[in-house]
C-alpha cells in the first residue's frame, strides 16, 4: 500500500462510488460538518483516524489492508510472503513465484479484503508469464476487482486506482494486447498512466508502476503506428526510469525510440538511441538482448554499431537474484517487531532511539501504545538495517504527509542537481517550525544546506565537512569516523559520512577518504540485512571508494570492489551506478599498463553515462569524454 495524500484520495474514492458529500455527513458518530469534509477532500486536512475509518466504510471499501494501523495486528509472515512474490514476479522467476504461491494458498491470512485481492492478483500475473489462456485468467481478475470497486475501468473519468487494481488492470491490459485487442489494452493504460500521475512523487506505488505501464503503453502505440506518441511516451518513461528506477527500464525505451524514429522516417536519428539501446543492456548483463539489438541495427536499420571491443569481453548473460530481507520474528506490530529485533540484536533502547526519540517514547512504541511519527519509525527501522516500508503501510497526519513528501522530493532534485528549485522548496520546509523539532527533520535540513553550498562552489571550504558534521552529531552526537564501523546508521548518517570522505578525496587526501569509505562500505555490509534500503546507497559507496583506492595507488583492491559493486547492480537490474563502475575498472586498468584492454569498459562507461546524462542522472560524463580522448585518442560517435 502506498502512502496516499488522504484528503484528495477520500473526494476521488467517493466520486469512484457516485457518492454525493451529503452521504458521508451521514456518518453520524465522527463528528465533523461539511466544512471540515470540504477541508479534508481539498487536501487542507488530514481526518483522524476514527473518522477515515468510518469514510472508507461508509464508502464499501475493505477497511482492512486499506488503512493499517499498527499493522492492524496481522502476523509479520503475509509482509515477507508478499514481498519475496511481488519480488519474483518483477524479475520473471516462475519457479521461484510457483513455490510462493503455495505457501500463500496454504496460509490463514489470504481469505478475505485486501490479502484475497493480493492472492488473486499475483496468481493471475504468474498464470499470464506461464502463457495460461485468456480465458482463464481473466475471470480471476474480475473477481479480485469486484473486491474493491466493480466494473473499475469501465468509465472515462478521472480516478485513482487502489490496492491490488493496478497490477491486476495492467496484467489484464497486456493479456489484450496479446491477443490483439488493442482498443482494450490503450484505454486501460491510458486510464492506469493519468491515475498513476494523479499520485505524489514519493508514492511508492507509483515508483514501482510508472515505467512499466509507460513501457506497455509505448508498444502499443508503436502497434497501432502512433510514431509520434510512442516516442514522446518513451521519453517521458525513461526519465522516470532513470530517476526512480534505477534505469532498469532506459535501454527498452531507448530501442523502442529507435523504432519510432524509424516509423517517422527519420532514420538518420536511429543510431544513437540504438547505441544507448546495445550498451545499456550489455552494462545490465542483458547480453542476449544486446546481441539482437546489434544484429537488428545492421539487418533492418542499416547501420552499424561500434562495440569497441565489448562484444569480444567475456560477459555472460546475467539473471536477476531476489533482494535478501531480514528474517521475520513472530510478532503482529511494527512496534512489537522493533523490539523483539533489538532484543535479538541486543541493542540498549538509548542506542537505537539515540537523537531520533527519547527512550520513553520508543518503549512506548515496542509496547504498542504509540504509533509514533514517521520520521521516527523509518530512521529506528534503518537503524535495525530494516525497510519499514515492507511491513505496511501508515496513516500520516497532515504535516507528516507533507514533510514526507518535500523531503523526497528535495532528494531527487539534488541528484538531478536542480538546485535552485531544491533551494525554494529547502525553504518551505524551513517554515515548518513543528516538524523541525524532530532531530532527523533538523537533519535533513542541515544536511540539504551543506550539499547546497557545496554546490556553489565550495566543496573544498573547509566550512562544508563542518557543516556536515554538525548535521551528522545531531542523531550522532559522539560520532568519531575511527568508529564508523561500529554505528548503527540511519540512511541520512550514511550519505553524510559518504559525503564527508568524498571532501577529504576532493582536497587530494584520497588516503584519508579510503579510511573512510572502507569503515563505511563493512558497516553497510554488516548492519544493513534489508538489501531494499542497503541498495540505496551500497554500490554508489563501492563506486566512490574504488575511485580513491585507484587515486590512491591501490590498484587491485580498487578492481576488486569495482567487481563487487558490479555483482551487486546486476544481479538486481540496476543501471545508474554501472556506468561509473565502468568508468573506473577502465581507468585502473590503463594505470595497470592495459591500455588496450580498457578500452571497451571506457565505451561502456561514455554510453552507459550517456543514456543516462540526457535524463540529469550522470554529471560525470564530459570526464569520462576528456579522459578517453587524452588518454585513448578516443572520441566517441
Amino acid at each position: 500500500m502506498p502512502i496516499f495524500d488522504v484528503g484528495p484520495l477520500v473526494y476521488r474514492l467517493r466520486e469512484r462510488k457516485g457518492m454525493e458529500q451529503d452521504a458521508l455527513l451521514m456518518i453520524n458518530d465522527c463528528g465533523f460538518d461539511d466544512s471540515t469534509l470540504r477541508r479534508i477532500e481539498s487536501g487542507k486536512q488530514n481526518p483522524k483516524y476514527t473518522t477515515l475509518k468510518a469514510i472508507i466504510k461508509r464508502i464499501g471499501l475493505p477497511l482492512k489492508g486499506f488503512v493499517y494501523f499498527m499493522t492492524d495486528d496481522k502476523d509479520m509472515e503475509i509482509y515477507s510472503l508478499c514481498d519475496r512474490m511481488s519480488q519474483a514476479l518483477e524479475r520473471g522467476d516462475i519457479t521461484e513465484a510457483e513455490e510462493v504461491m503455495a505457501k500463500i494458498e496454504n496460509h490463514s491470512g489470504f481469505y478475505n479484503g485486501i490479502q484475497l485481492q493480493f492472492k488473486l492478483s499475483k496468481k493471475a500475473q504468474l498464470m499470464e508469464m506461464m502463457g495460461e489462456p485468456a480465458d482463464q485468467i481473466l475471470p480471476l481478475i474480475e473477481e479480485a476487482l469486484k473486491i474493491t470497486f466493480e466494473g473499475v475501468e469501465n468509465d472515462d473519468r478521472e480516478k485513482i486506482f487502489i490496492l491490488e487494481e493496478p497490477d491486476l488492470l495492467h496484467t489484464k491490459a497486456r493479456i489484450h494486447a496479446k491477443n490483439g485487442k488493442l482498443d482494450d489494452a490503450l484505454r486501460i493504460l491510458l486510464q492506469m498512466k493519468s491515475s498513476l500521475e494523479i499520485l505524489p512523487e514519493a508514492d511508492r506505488e507509483k515508483e514501482r508502476q510508472y515505467a512499466p505501464v509507460l513501457l506497455s503503453l509505448s508498444k502499443c502505440l508503436l502497434r497501432i503506428k502512433d510514431f509520434k506518441g510512442a516516442y514522446e511516451n518513451s521519453e517521458t518513461g525513461a526519465a522516470y526510469s532513470a530517476a526512480r528506477r534505477q534505469g532498469w527500464l532506459n535501454p527498452d525505451f531507448e530501442y523502442i525510440k529507435a523504432l519510432a524514429l524509424r516509423g517517422l522516417d527519420q532514420n538518420g536519428k536511429c543510431l544513437k538511441p540504438l547505441l544507448y539501446a546495445y550498451f545499456g543492456f550489455i552494462l545490465l548483463g542483458e547480453t542476449v538482448r544486446a546481441r539482437d539489438v546489434r544484429n537488428i541495427a545492421k539487418d533492418e536499420f542499416g547501420v552499424t554499431i561500434n562495440t569497441y571491443g565489448v562484444d569480444k569481453l567475456d560477459f555472460t548473460q546475467h539473471f536477476r537474484i531476489p533482494y535478501s530481507r531480514a528474517e521475520p520474528v513472530k510478532c503482529k506490530s511494527i512496534g512489537s517487531m522493533i523490539g523483539a529485533l533489538r532484543y535479538k540484536a541486543g541493542i540498549p533502547r538509548d542506542v537505537l532511539c539515540r537523537g531520533i526519540c527519547h527512550g520513553s517514547t520508543l518503549m512506548r512504541i515496542e509496547m504498542d501504545l504509540l504509533q509514533g511519527q514517521i520520521y521516527t519509525l523509518e530512521a529506528v527501522m534503518q537503524r535495525l538495517g530494516l525497510d519499514i516500508h515492507l511491513y505496511g503501510s501508515f496513516f500520516l497526519s497532515r504535516e507528516e504527509f507533507v514533510v514526507t513528501q518535500l523531503r523526497d522530493r528535495i532528494e531527487v532534485l539534488i541528484a538531478e542537481r536542480h538546485f535552485a528549485e531544491a533551494e525554494k522548496m529547502l525553504s518551505e520546509l524551513e517554515t515548518m517550525k513543528r516538524p523541525l523539532l524532530h532531530g532527523v527533520n533538523r537533519q535533513f535540513v542541515k544536511m540539504i544546506r551543506a550539499i547546497l553550498f557545496a554546490a556553489g562552489g565550495n566543496a573544498k571550504n573547509p566550512e562544508y565537512p563542518k557543516m556536515l558534521l554538525d548535521a551528522l552529531r545531531i542523531t550522532c552526537p559522539m560520532f568519531d569516523e575511527r568508529d564508523i564501523e561500529e554505528y548503527r546508521l540511519t540512511f541520512n548518517e550514511l550519505a553524510l559520512i559518504a559525503q564527508y570522505a568524498a571532501y577529504f578525496n576532493g582536497i587530494d587526501d584520497p588516503h584519508r577518504a579510503v579510511e573512510i569509505y572502507g569503515r563505511l562500505y563493512r558497516n553497510i555490509g554488516s548492519k544493513y540485512a534489508d538489501e531494499v534500503v542497503k541498495a540505496r546507497m551500497y554500490s554508489a559507496i563501492l563506486s566512490n571508494y574504488s575511485t580513491c583506492l585507484g587515486i590512491a595507488g591501490r590498484l587491485y583492491e580498487a578492481l576488486a570492489i569495482i567487481t563487487e559493486g558490479e555483482n551487486f547492480e546486476l544481479s538486481r537490474g540496476r543501471l545508474t551506478v554501472l556506468p561509473l563502475l565502468a568508468f573506473n575498472r577502465g581507468y585502473n586498468m590503463y594505470l595497470l599498463g592495459l591500455e588496450k584492454e580498457s578500452i571497451p569498459y571506457i565505451a561502456l562507461a561514455y554510453y552507459g553515462a550517456s543514456l543516462l546524462a540526457e535524463h540529469g542522472k550522470a554529471d560525470y560524463l564530459p570526464l569520462i569524454s576528456e579522459y578517453a580522448r587524452e588518454k585513448l585518442k578516443l572520441v566517441f560517435d
